[in-house]
């Protein structure tokens, strides 16, 4: 096959028939940067390079022993060492065919908007785990920026124990071909005369200015709430394991949102979630629809979803919600669609 090799024929047969040929292409030239070796981002690891894609994974943290206890990719004798170098190489053992580096730089060039920009350009998709930038809303709505500046896709993921939160920024995406459903037949013709289809993503930043309350009023879930609630807190103050009381007083009196989550007593148990790693099937599930969506941007296949998505173990339903709601497109009458046929 054009472009790919015996070697990866034998070892993505599968995928390709799944894919196909010109979707794999795209999979084993991608570039993708895991940042934050924690939460989902480890299964996402899994996922993407036992796809073929080529992993960047980048964290300045060191390994302990609740990222030993969580991460199977750390070794009790890495404790001390940075877990980022450390996890690459056994990653690197999953797929010899994929390239898989390591990044050990603190998050120093996020104040930097040239430096940021020039860091993520190089990259197809980068995927950010909220924590690595220590729970700071400003670095993380400037990684986005620095993204759509530079043309890469961008997810970033938040836990809370027993849910797991992604929000995805695929910025002006088309998709070029749909999947063929399971067990029709493949029309060959069809696909290729398929229309693309555009979708368009709003930024982190956009996503942030939404008021809690605003997001109850339009029934968006209690899970996706508790995200929002948190990411709002961080952006009022340092977030910090020790505020959880401070928590619970920001939902009730200054947000004034209260949501009621399947499976959490209160806010501050909630909170305190945050700051642990979340159980590992959470983690696996959304990890495996997160990776499905980075392929869907990379081989520009199948409709994305849009933009925010959560699971929550205790209902054990993963929930898809549009922050900012996408806006309403009004609907002519047809006198007014005759008037400009005749025009």
């Amino acid at each position: 096959m054009a472009g790919i090799s015996e070697g990866e024929v034998a070892v993505y047969d599968r995928q390709l028939r799944l894919w196909g040929v010109q979707a794999q292409k795209r999979l084993l030239q991608a570039k993708v940067l895991i940042w934050g070796m924690e939460g989902c981002n480890v299964e996402a690891c899994k996922n993407l390079v036992l796809a073929g894609v080529s992993l960047t994974i980048r964290d300045h943290r060191i390994t302990d022993d609740a990222a030993v206890a969580f991460n199977y990719f750390l070794r009790l004798e890495d404790l001390g060492q940075n877990r980022a170098e450390r996890a690459a190489t056994r990653v690197q053992e999953l797929n010899p065919l994929c390239t898989v580096s390591s990044s050990s730089a603190p998050p120093d060039e996020v104040g930097d908007a040239a430096a940021l920009r020039k860091a993520m350009e190089v990259f197809d998709v980068v995927i950010l785990s909220f924590g690595v930038l220590g729970f700071d809303t400003a670095k993380a709505c400037a990684v986005d920026a620095a993204c759509r500046e530079g043309n890469a896709c961008f997810l970033m993921t938040v836990t809370s124990g027993e849910l797991a939160f992604f929000f995805s920024d695929l910025q002006k995406h088309t998709m070029q071909e749909r999947s063929v459903a399971q067990g029709a037949q493949t029309d060959a013709t069809a696909q290729a005369t398929a229309e693309p289809e555009e979708f368009d993503f709003p930024s982190l930043e956009a996503w942030m200015q939404c008021a809690p309350a605003d997001l109850q009023k339009a029934k968006t879930d209690d899970s996706v709430l508790l995200v929002a609630l948190f990411l709002a807190f961080s952006r009022s103050q340092q977030a910090s394991p020790d505020a959880a009381g401070k928590f619970e007083d920001f939902c009730t009196n200054e947000a004034k949102c209260v949501p009621k989550v399947d499976g959490m007593p209160d806010l501050k148990h909630a909170y305190a979630c945050f700051f642990l790693e979340p159980i590992m099937a959470v983690a696996s599930v959304l990890a495996g629809l997160l990776s499905q969506e980075v392929i869907k941007a990379i081989t520009k296949k199948d409709p994305p979803l849009s933009n925010s998505v959560c699971f929550n173990a205790h209902t054990s339903v993963a929930l898809v919600e549009r922050i900012p709601a996408a806006p309403k497109v009004l609907k002519r009458k047809a006198e007014e669609v005759v008037a400009d046929l005749l025009d």
